[in-house]
C-alpha cells in the first residue's frame, strides 16, 4: 500500500478518528514479477529488469534507500547495495 483514498482524496496517512477510517481504501502499485532464479545473482546489474524495478519502487514509495537484500540463508546470496552501517 502505498497511500489511501478517503472520499476521492488520496492522503499519505490512516486517518485516527474511526468514522474516517472506515472509509479509507488502500491504494496498491502493481509491477510484473520475475521467474529467473536468483540463487546464483552475486551484484545487482545480475538481477532481472523487473527486480530491479521493484526494488526502486520500494525506495522510491518509502522514500528510503534500499542497504541489503537477500536471496536465501546463505551469507553469499546477500547484496550490500549501500554501506550505511561502516
Amino acid at each position: 500500500c502505498y497511500a489511501y483514498e478517503l472520499d476521492g482524496e488520496i492522503i499519505s496517512h490512516i486517518p485516527a478518528d474511526y468514522n474516517r477510517y472506515c472509509r479509507v481504501k488502500p491504494l496498491y502499485k502493481t509491477l510484473p514479477g520475475w521467474t529467473e532464479d536468483l540463487t546464483n545473482i552475486k551484484t545487482i546489474e545480475d538481477l532481472p529488469q523487473n527486480c530491479v524495478n521493484y526494488l526502486r519502487a520500494i525506495e522510491t514509495i518509502t522514500n528510503t534507500k534500499i542497504a541489503i537484500i537477500s536471496f536465501g540463508p546463505d551469507r553469499k546470496q546477500t547484496i550490500v547495495l549501500h554501506e550505511y552501517f561502516k
